[in-house]
């Protein structure tokens, strides 16, 4: 069906090109493109909509297609000079593209693609409106882009994740998140066992009575994180000693989340916490700062740990903070061969790699001693 689409829209193209519908003139009526084309009523129509979604043409009730931009048309002819892939940022990740997560994560992609292959990366930004119904990707651009496959990278809530994939008409890969959507690709961090281990490392030192400051779960790779928290406190036959789980708004992992839930344990209490594991490095920086703020001596007092996504950020905490961390860089290098792999063979689809988080010990956890 695509390729007969493919040559319904070039075939299409070529008439406005030729200048048989020149601009602002109104194309023939479908009946008569199915034999100018050589394909059916659907197929035309599919071809003629996809042509007013790159901006060619435009739609006019009870009228038809109406050409609306000849050059585009022209340009759309023209065997592309690069494969381009779509780079896809989420536009609630801190900082944006200058963000570390996004930065190492980039760098890797671009590292993957070899100087001279002719693929080319295009940045973007994900329409998306917090209320979950606005959501339009035609607003990418991705046809009259000539967009060959996507990545969408970071986290997302898993409706969006699942809708960007429903809807991109091209291959798609998901970076540093998953979903249960079958038939997806999905490269991440090792969230579980990422958090597991930070809970383990802890129970080593001698704590017992442990603390998580999160999000409300909406993204996949927290709710992986909080699991993993869980998972390991069960082990550990701790469950009785959870002291708490401070959760901030769902897109409030950032650091003035941390903040906000550092500045509301102090009014409940920490329950006789000795340490508390953070959701992610940049709630760890603003929590620190809000407890020291506060008289609360770290690591005496309360030990910290992270899941981090950039180890560099434990240079900016006092003292330097712990950390479980993935190689963002290496994510970024995995998201694009998996991308390329897929486009490749269709086939491959489907698969999740996970990349192990490696831990950054730092000044952060204190050692208590275990009573008998």
């Amino acid at each position: 069906m695509k390729n007969k689409v493919d040559a319904s829209r070039r075939k299409i193209l070529q008439l406005i090109h030729t200048g048989q519908t020149g601009e602002q003139q109104f194309l023939p009526s479908i009946r008569e493109l199915e034999v100018v084309t050589e394909c059916s009523r659907q197929t035309v129509h599919q071809s003629l909509r996809e042509l007013a979604e790159t901006g060619v043409l435009e739609a006019i009730p009870r009228r038809g297609f109406r050409v609306c931009n000849a050059p585009l048309a022209e340009k759309l002819l023209r065997p592309p000079e690069e494969i381009q892939l779509a780079f896809v940022l989420p536009r609630w990740i801190q900082n944006g593209p200058a963000s570390p997560l996004f930065a190492e994560l980039l760098f890797g992609a671009e590292d993957a693609l070899k100087t001279g292959t002719g693929i080319n990366l295009v940045y973007l930004t994900l329409p998306w409106e917090a209320d979950e119904k606005k959501f339009d990707l035609s607003r990418l651009g991705f046809k009259s882009r000539n967009i060959a496959g996507a990545m969408l990278v970071g986290p997302t809530p898993d409706l969006v994740a699942e809708q960007f994939i429903r809807s991109c008409g091209v291959p798609s890969v998901l970076v540093d998140n998953v979903t249960d959507l079958p038939g997806a690709t999905s490269v991440s961090q090792d969230n579980l066992s990422g958090a597991a281990r930070a809970v383990r490392y802890l129970y080593e030192h001698g704590h017992r009575r442990i603390g998580m400051i999160s999000v409300k779960p909406r993204k996949m790779r927290i709710n992986e994180r909080m699991a993993g928290f869980y998972a390991e406190m069960h082990r550990l036959g701790l469950l009785g000693e959870i002291a708490f789980l401070e959760e901030t708004v769902w897109d409030g992992d950032t650091i003035e989340g941390g903040a906000d839930a550092a500045e509301s344990l102090l009014k409940k209490g920490f329950n006789g916490a000795t340490a508390v594991l953070m959701l992610n490095d940049n709630m760890a920086l603003g929590a620190m700062r809000v407890f020291q703020e506060h008289g609360i001596i770290i690591p005496e007092e309360l030990s910290v740990i992270a899941i981090g996504n950039d180890p560099r950020v434990a240079e900016l905490c006092r003292p330097r903070l712990t950390t479980m961390a993935v190689d963002c860089r290496r994510l970024g290098e995995l998201g694009v061969n998996a991308l390329l792999e897929i486009m490749r063979t269709p086939g491959t689809a489907g698969k999740t790699t996970l990349l192990s988080m490696t831990l950054h010990e730092h000044d952060s956890v204190a050692t208590r001693t275990v009573e008998p």
